[in-house]
């Protein structure tokens, strides 16, 4: 039997009205379906795991595609100022306030993450998750393409979903990246062997 291919809308949004939302709340959580299973398994140690000082982690990268969801589906649209309000609702939903993003040339990963296993961080991006899904929920495709206002640059809702979209996809890249260079410093064992 084939394997079958499909993209369906998630549960709760309306195929009339939010066909766009919907599709890419689905594209979403196909992705955050992919990192699971392909991050299955990776302990605190390999979560923290640096190529050297100032590269990133494994776990500072799930914490930041957390962080970013939330801030640019929940936050940004609605205006909400960064200090103190977004960092709050950010606090709220993700139990952390920072991702260590950017990490500095020297930098290690941060003290707040440190011993943060693999379901801390999962747990982490479905609560995320569930956030945009919820704020996703109240947005229709008639209303893409009007703009709000950050700082002092303008967006769409459209252009919002799409960045969100290619960030987590990048972020899941670099993620796999790291793990064959984990696997090229013996730091993580390729069970297919």
């Amino acid at each position: 039997m084939k394997k079958k291919h499909e993209l369906k809308l998630p549960r709760g949004y309306d195929m009339r009205t939010q066909r766009k939302v919907g599709l890419f709340a689905a594209q979403l959580d196909d992705q955050l379906k992919r990192l699971r299973n392909n991050i299955k398994g990776l302990t605190v140690k390999q979560l923290e795991w640096q190529q050297r000082r100032g590269m990133n982690t494994i776990g500072m990268l799930l914490a930041h595609l957390a962080l970013v969801e939330v801030w640019w589906i929940k936050v940004a649209p609605a205006g909400i100022p960064w200090e103190p309000e977004g960092k709050k609702v950010i606090q709220k939903v993700c139990g952390i306030e920072d991702d260590g993003l950017p990490i500095p040339p020297d930098g290690q990963h941060p003290k707040y993450l440190r011993g943060f296993s693999l379901i801390k961080y999962l747990t982490m991006l479905t609560k995320a998750r569930r956030s945009i899904h919820r704020e996703m929920k109240t947005w229709y495709d008639r209303d893409l393409e009007k703009l709000y206002k950050l700082n002092t640059m303008s967006f769409t809702r459209m252009w919002t979903l799409y960045h969100v979209l290619e960030h987590f996809s990048a972020h899941f890249g670099q993620i796999q990246l790291m793990k064959h260079m984990m696997r090229d410093a013996d730091v993580l064992v390729d069970k297919k062997k």
